[in-house]
């Protein structure tokens, strides 16, 4: 039985960027899996403009609990395998008790594969996601656990295993499970555009495949590690995109105040 981990640090992350591997492994492959969701944030903050304030904190995070319920039905993944940290969107850090806490769940459930957001080589430069993938290739690299999951990024740069899957998907799976983040689909809107394309030209790499959704598997064995380097243009992609303000969550002034001084 293979234990497989999607980490998200926002409630609809995966949807768009995993959403087709995640179908087949829960729902198409004929070997058993256990899928399980870690979210780091429930998303409180996730509305754009000082208008949508009142929605925002623990009433926007109960409705998009709900969304990411509703979505990961369609894979079959029950609300019992998701399972959150609590941070709080926009404030997930990168210090030793996230380090710790992380661990300790990595611990007990004891992933045979972890698929996270790319740490380091991405196009989708937030710093909740930074951490994520951040904090999972740390504890491993560090040997933090007595155990080295095999570790997927997703938004990578500089991608080396795809995922191939039909055009028709798009519709029939994709736009379904973005259209049960309602609450987000003032950015889902935009971000999709990029979507085909993309996929599209990952498609390239994989024969017999016109889509595929593209990740970075990380190596860790010095044999290997020659691996992880990517060619220059990427390392120039990063420092340009890690300089652009990505989708920043918009908080309360009153909130933010408070935040800060906590």
């Amino acid at each position: 039985m293979t234990k497989i981990i999607f980490f998200q640090a926002h409630p609809d992350d995966l949807e768009h960027k995993c959403g087709h591997l995640m179908h087949y492994l829960a729902t198409k492959s004929k070997k058993n899996h256990i899928i399980k969701i870690a979210s780091l944030t429930r998303g409180e903050f996730g509305l754009p403009g000082p208008k949508y304030d009142k929605f925002k904190g623990d009433l926007l995070a109960k409705i998009r609990t709900r969304e990411l319920f509703n979505a990961e039905k369609i894979h079959g993944i029950l609300p019992e395998n998701i399972d959150f940290f609590g941070y709080i969107d926009g404030f997930v850090p990168f210090n030793k008790d996230f380090v710790n806490r992380v661990a300790e769940y990595l611990k007990k459930e004891r992933p045979d594969i972890i698929i996270a957001p790319e740490a380091i080589y991405t196009w989708y430069y937030h710093m909740d996601h930074i951490n994520t993938g951040r904090v999972l290739f740390y504890i491993i690299h560090k040997k933090l656990i007595n155990f080295t999951p095999i570790l997927y990024f997703y938004t990578c740069l500089h991608p080396n295993f795809f995922f191939g899957f039909k055009k028709k998907d798009i519709k029939s799976l994709t736009y379904k499970l973005i259209t049960c983040h309602r609450t987000q689909q003032w950015l889902l809107r935009y971000t999709m555009l990029p979507y085909r394309p993309f996929s599209r030209f990952a498609g390239r790499t994989l024969h017999g495949w016109k889509y595929a959704e593209p990740y970075r598997r990380v190596y860790f064995n010095k044999k290997y590690v020659y691996k992880n380097k990517p060619p220059l243009i990427v390392r120039i992609f990063t420092h340009f995109f890690s300089n652009l303000p990505w989708t920043k969550a918009k908080y309360p002034q009153e909130m933010l105040l408070k935040l800060k001084e906590n």
